[in-house]
């Protein structure tokens, strides 16, 4: 009787790490991000580096489930799912809860705040607030329904974070394709990164990662396996950003809270700041950011 190890390389299965059915799914997911996008089964399989038999069974559960259709000439997304992968009318509930919190966090520190998922690799921007004096900045000008690299920025970060290590490999295999000269663009460093935000209760930095000359901060919302963050960020030094950590993780705990249907939101632990923003901070009441 062959061994489960045997069958598995019969079955063209690799003996590598097992991966979860989440993160297969979204590499497959990944493959069709061009729009009008069509494959073989064989071409999916080359592209994700998954064995065809495990490709061919998520295509079938996928093609159920309305959200890939297939033609003779191959496999492509449905209408309705190539729509929904890319609007951030997908996730009504997380915008509404996190409005005004996001509104919050603009008015008292005046920069630049981001709402988003992930979305394969790249984090779909669900909202974004920003101020007159960061119209012109694109480092910050990521538009709402727009996707920024997960790896390049710390509202990505913070959501990856989440992920066990093998499901970043997998989702990352292809390679990290860099944005600016300071870039993550491989996987140990990646690793190492996302442990000091483990290590950091989920804060996540991003400095001149994406585009020179801007920073940012964000924290992971947690509730039903959503994986989606919040972050706040502009032209400022990072070393200013850091001191908005603890309201950082307080404003993504009262989301995931308010997610999970609980009232209660722990108390804030005040930053130690200078200047204005930092006295401003200060003076704020334990509900000013609810």
């Amino acid at each position: 009787m062959a061994s489960a190890a045997a069958k598995k390389k019969a079955d063209g299965e690799s003996s590598d790490p097992p991966v979860s059915m989440v993160a297969r799914i979204a590499l497959i997911m990944r493959v069709f991000d061009e729009p009008g996008a069509r494959f073989r089964l064989d071409d999916i399989a080359t592209r994700t580096g998954l064995p065809r038999s495990t490709v061919h069974r998520i295509l079938d559960q996928l093609l159920v489930t309305g959200w890939i259709q297939r033609r003779p000439e191959g496999y492509s997304l449905s209408a309705g799912a190539s729509t929904a992968r890319h609007s951030p009318a997908e996730h009504p509930e997380l915008r509404s809860v996190a409005a005004p919190v996001l509104n919050r966090l603009h008015l008292d520190t005046g920069l630049v705040v981001h709402l988003g998922v992930l979305l394969g690799t790249d984090v779909l921007v669900l909202d974004r607030i920003a101020g007159r004096a960061a119209a012109g900045n694109a480092g910050t000008a990521s538009r709402v329904g727009g996707r920024v690299p997960a790896h390049a920025t710390a509202l990505g970060k913070a959501i990856l974070a989440q992920l066990p290590g093998e499901e970043i490999d997998t989702l990352f295999r292809p390679g990290l394709p860099k944005r600016s000269p300071r870039t993550i663009d491989d996987l140990p460093t990646l690793h190492q990164e996302l442990g000091r935000i483990r290590a950091r209760r989920g804060l996540a930095y991003e400095n001149q990662e994406l585009v020179l000359g801007t920073a940012a901060i964000a924290a992971a919302v947690r509730a039903d396996g959503l994986l989606a963050a919040i972050s706040v960020g502009g032209a400022v030094p990072l070393e200013k950003l850091e001191r908005l950590g603890p309201l950082m993780l307080r404003a993504a705990a009262h989301v995931t809270q308010r997610l999970s249907g609980l009232d209660e939101v722990t108390e804030p632990v005040r930053p130690q700041s200078d200047g204005v923003l930092g006295r401003l901070l200060r003076t704020l009441p334990a509900d000013g950011w609810v």
